[in-house]
C-alpha cells in the first residue's frame, strides 16, 4: 500500500535518528576503547618499574649479604683454605682471598683478621686458632725405695701436646714408710686443658712383681731396689726358682722381721731358634726326612719339629721345604729351606794333575797324588794313558787321565810331562840343526840362516839357551849369538862373543881373512855384518851403546 508524503518524511526522519544513534554509540565505544588502552599502558609501566625495583633490590641484596664466616680451627691444624670461610659453595666461583694465609702461624693460639672479597665487595672475618684438646698422657704406677721423694714426672711414662705442659701432684700424700699410697697426677697444657689420673706409689725395698723369661736366670738385683739389701733374700730361694718351669712363684725379702713378698712370673714367650740348611740330591736319591734340613734347633723347653711340606721326588729342580719348631709353651718358628733334585750329569773332577819334570831315563808314578772325585759317587777310579810319553828322550809330553762315574759321566784331562835334556841332547839337537841348515855355509850364510830360523823374543833361554832356542825356534840376542858361536866353533873359525858395557846386547866378533869383523844374527834392526868397529858403533840399533876396549879391534 503506498505511503503518503508525510509518512515517508516521518520514516526518513526515524531512519536518520537511528543512524545518528548508531554513530553516537560507535563514537562512544571508540572513546571508551581509547581510555581503556591508556589505562592498561599506565598499569603495565608501573608493573615493570616495580619488577625492576624488586630485581635491583634482590641483586643488591645478593651482592651485599654476607658470604663469609668466622672459622675456628684446633691448634695443630696445618692450614685453612678459601672453602673453610664460605657460607655457601655457590659463592665459590666469584670469591677470592685477600689476606695471604701463608703468614698465619698455626703453631700458636690466637685470632687473625682475614679479608676476602666477592665480586670486588670485601668482607672481614676472624680465624681463631684454639686449643681445646687435653694432653695425651701415659701414666704409670711406681715402685720406689723407702727414701723416695715425690716427683710428678716420675709417674708419667710419656706425654704429648702441641703446647707446653706442666705436671703436678694435686694431693701429695704423707709418706710414712713401706706401703701403698694414692697419688693424683695432673698434666696441664698452656691452654689449661688437663689430663689427670690417680696413680699408685708402692714404697718398698723390692719390686712387687717381676716377669722372667724361661731360660733366663733370676738375680737378686732384678727384684731389689737397692743392692745393699741383697742379704734380705735367700740365694737358695733364687736358685730354686731358676730351676722351675713356666708358672708363678713367691720370693720373700725379710728385713728385721718385716717381710715383703715378690711375685715372680716365669713365662715362655720366646719361639725356638731354628736354623735350616739347603739340600741337594740326585733324582735316584731321597732325604732322611726333616733332619736332613735342620742344622740346629734350640729353646729353653722341649721342642718338637715337623716337616710341613710333602716332598715331590718326581720334580726336578728346586722346591721349598717348610720346617716348623714348636716348644712346650706353643711358641712356633717356621723356616724354609730349599731342596734341589737334579740328574747326575756332572763328570768326576781330577785333583793333583800338576806338571811333572823328570830327568831323562827316570821313572814316574803317574797315579801318585792324583784323585778323581765325583759329586755323587765320591772318589772314583781312573786310568792313565802314557803311550805317548818317552821318559828316555828329552822333550815335552802329555799323559792322558780318564775317570768315569757310575752314571757313565766321563772326564779326560792331560798332564804335562817334561823330560829334562842333558848336554848330549843339546849337542844332538844342535848337530841336527847344523846339518840341516848350516853345514858348508860361509860366516855370512850361517849368520843369515840363524837370523831367519830363530825368531826374536826377550827370553835369555834359561840354563841352556842353545836348547831353548832350537826347541822353541825363538830367543833373544844372547841365544842368537851363542848359536852363531857354536856353529863357527864347529867349523873351526876363530870367533868370540862380544857385548855392550851394560850387557843389554850380544853379538859375534869373527876373525877371517886376517881381520876381525862384527856379525849380528839378531833379527832386528842391527846390521848383520861383516862390519868394522866404526860401522857397528854408528849403526842406529846400537843407540850409542859401547863395548869394552878389551875386545879385538875390527878396523
Amino acid at each position: 500500500m503506498a505511503l503518503s508524503k508525510e509518512e515517508n518524511e516521518e520514516e526518513k526522519q526515524e531512519s536518520n535518528k537511528e543512524e545518528i544513534n548508531a554513530k553516537n554509540v560507535d563514537e562512544k565505544k571508540k572513546t571508551n576503547n581509547k581510555k581503556g588502552g591508556k589505562k592498561f599502558l599506565i598499569i603495565s609501566v608501573i608493573i615493570i618499574i616495580l619488577i625492576g625495583a624488586l630485581a635491583g633490590g634482590y641483586f643488591y641484596y645478593i651482592l651485599s649479604k654476607p658470604k663469609f664466616k668466622d672459622v675456628n680451627i684446633e691448634l695443630g691444624t696445618n692450614s685453612v683454605t678459601l672453602d673453610d670461610f664460605l657460607l655457601d659453595d655457590i659463592y665459590k666461583e666469584n670469591c677470592e682471598l685477600v689476606t695471604d694465609l701463608s703468614t698465619i702461624n698455626y703453631e700458636t693460639t690466637g685470632t687473625y683478621e682475614i679479608e676476602l672479597k666477592y665480586k670486588n665487595i670485601k668482607q672481614k672475618v676472624n680465624l681463631n686458632i684454639v686449643d681445646t684438646v687435653a694432653p695425651e698422657v701415659e701414666f704409670q704406677n711406681l715402685n720406689k725405695y723407702v727414701d723416695y721423694k715425690l716427683n710428678a714426672d716420675d709417674f708419667i711414662k710419656s706425654k704429648s701436646d702441641l703446647s707446653e705442659m706442666t705436671a703436678t701432684i694435686s694431693n701429695p700424700p704423707e709418706i710414712k714408710g713401706i706401703g701403698k699410697y694414692e697419688v693424683l697426677v695432673e698434666v696441664k697444657d698452656s691452654s689449661n686443658n688437663v689430663t689427670s689420673k690417680s696413680c699408685e706409689l708402692n714404697v718398698t725395698r723390692v719390686v712387687t712383681e717381676y716377669t722372667l723369661e724361661l731360660g733366663k736366670k733370676l738375680k737378686k738385683e732384678n727384684v731389689l731396689l737397692n743392692k745393699a739389701d741383697a742379704n734380705t733374700i735367700s740365694q737358695s730361694d733364687i736358685d730354686a726358682i731358676n730351676k722351675k718351669g713356666v708358672g708363678e712363684y713367691k720370693l720373700v725379702s725379710n728385713i728385721g722381721g718385716q717381710k715383703e713378698t715378690i711375685k715372680i712370673i716365669v713365662k715362655d714367650t720366646t719361639a725356638p731358634k731354628l736354623v735350616l740348611k739347603n739340600v741337594s740330591i740326585y733324582d735316584d736319591e731321597k732325604v732322611s726326612g726333616k733332619s736332613a734340613f735342620i742344622k740346629s734347633v734350640s729353646d729353653a723347653s722341649k721342642v718338637t719339629t715337623t716337616l710341613k711340606t710333602t716332598i715331590n721326588y718326581s720334580k726336578l729342580g728346586s722346591q721349598n721345604i717348610v720346617i716348623e719348631a714348636v716348644d712346650a709353651s706353643g711358641n712356633k718358628t717356621q723356616k724354609t729351606a730349599t731342596l734341589t733334585i737334579k740328574k747326575d750329569t756332572d763328570a768326576p773332577i781330577f785333583y793333583g794333575l800338576s806338571n811333572i819334570s823328570i830327568k831323562r831315563g827316570g821313572s814316574v808314578n803317574f797315579k801318585s797324588g792324583v784323585k778323581a772325585v765325583d759329586a755323587k759317587d765320591g772318589n772314583v777310579s781312573f786310568t792313565v794313558d802314557t803311550s805317548k810319553v818317552n821318559l828316555n828322550s828329552a822333550g815335552t809330553y802329555y799323559a792322558k787321565y780318564t775317570a768315569k762315574d757310575k752314571k757313565g759321566n766321563s772326564t779326560t784331562k792331560s798332564r804335562k810331562i817334561t823330560v829334562q835334556h842333558n848336554q848330549t841332547d843339546t849337542n844332538n839337537k844342535f848337530n841336527t840343526f847344523y846339518n840341516n841348515y848350516l853345514a858348508g855355509k860361509s860366516v855370512s850364510g850361517i849368520v843369515s840362516t840363524i837370523r831367519s830360523k830363530i825368531r826374536y823374543n826377550s827370553n835369555w833361554g834359561g840354563d841352556d839357551p842353545i836348547w831353548y832356542g832350537l826347541t822353541n825356534n825363538i830367543g833373544n840376542c844372547y841365544v842368537h849369538a851363542l848359536l852363531v858361536k857354536k856353529a863357527l866353533d864347529k867349523q873351526g873359525i876363530t870367533n868370540q862373543l862380544i857385548y855392550t858395557t851394560d850387557k843389554t846386547h850380544y853379538w859375534n866378533l869373527v876373525y877371517s881373512g886376517g881381520v876381525w869383523r862384527h856379525y849380528d844374527a839378531t833379527p832386528t834392526a842391527h846390521i848383520q855384518g861383516p862390519a868394522t868397529d866404526t860401522e857397528k858403533a854408528n849403526s842406529s840399533a846400537m843407540h850409542g851403546r859401547k863395548w869394552s876396549s878389551s875386545f879385538p879391534k875390527a878396523k
